[in-house]
């Protein structure tokens, strides 16, 4: 998901800067590439590090869940990880999108 998502960004950030502010970034596409790539999995490597990693049916984010029983943990880390970043880079991207538009 992160890594369409974050391609996605990189697509639509190149695409405002190109039309609205007339500036062709054509030497960041590698940068675009490797942030794709390798944010994706640092973020799932987290989980692994903090024993929240298994499989867990019952969740949306079925791969965390909590050994332990606190089940908080297991929701703020969803949302730190994937829910508040996912809708930060969506509504930057639907304000790019407007703006080049008008």
């Amino acid at each position: 998901r992160w890594a369409k998502l974050l391609f996605t960004a990189w697509i639509t950030f190149h695409l405002f800067c190109f039309a609205v502010l007339h500036k062709n970034w054509k030497r960041l596409e590698p940068l675009y590439v490797v942030t794709s790539l390798l944010v994706p999995v640092g973020i799932a490597i987290v989980p692994l590090a903090t024993d929240t990693y298994g499989v867990n049916p019952s969740s949306s984010y079925c791969y965390l869940y909590s050994s332990n029983g606190s089940h908080q943990t297991v929701v703020i880390e969803r949302f730190a990880l994937w829910d508040a970043p996912a809708m930060g880079i969506l509504l930057a991207t639907s304000v790019a999108m407007i703006a080049m538009v008008i």
